[in-house]
């Protein structure tokens, strides 16, 4: 290969590498996630986990807690008990999906994950599941999948008869 064309090739690897990553934007997403006390006459079944393997989780950094105050409010209110609060930093592509974000608590019930979606509206994409200490039989395990339109720096509530979450994503400058 000639010294021409492999400096025309490094260019153009450069000039790609380059674009990939300009497409590239730094999000905050904030996750409370709490169990209601109301009462439900849904009857639940799920004793297995449903949520598929996951072979590799987005590298995140910490994020600043700006839900404090909802957090605060959840726990003082004796419907909610709020049990998880977590806030990353994570990159997304242009008309891209993230990898998943772990949210498997380690003192929790809680097993998931959730992602930001990034094309000409922004999503975020939610499958927890959450298994509440049982008093006697097998422990049930409850679910939540959703796919939900957010807006930048809006809070959203993604409900379930036993457990709910605030959701809040928010650029990064």
């Amino acid at each position: 290969m000639s010294y021409r064309l492999k400096i025309q090739l490094s260019v153009l690897l450069f000039c790609f590498n380059s674009w990939a990553y300009a497409g590239q934007r730094l999000f905050q997403v904030e996750l409370i996630v709490f169990q209601q006390q109301a009462p439900s006459s849904e009857i639940f079944e799920q004793i297995d986990t449903e949520i598929s393997p996951v072979a590799r989780y987005a590298r995140v950094s910490r994020g600043s807690k700006t839900l404090q105050n909802v957090y605060d409010r959840l726990r003082r209110a004796r419907a909610y008990q709020p049990f998880y609060y977590q806030s990353w930093r994570i990159p997304v592509g242009s008309g891209s999906v993230s990898l998943p974000i772990d949210i498997s608590g380690v003192d929790t019930d809680l097993n998931g994950w959730i992602k930001v979606q990034r094309g000409h509206l922004l999503h975020i994409i939610a499958d927890f599941e959450f298994s509440p200490p049982a008093s006697g039989a097998e422990s049930l395990i409850y679910r939540l999948t959703e796919k939900r339109r957010v807006l930048l720096n809006d809070v959203h509530y993604l409900d379930h008869p036993v457990f709910g979450a605030v959701v809040k994503v928010s650029p990064v400058e």
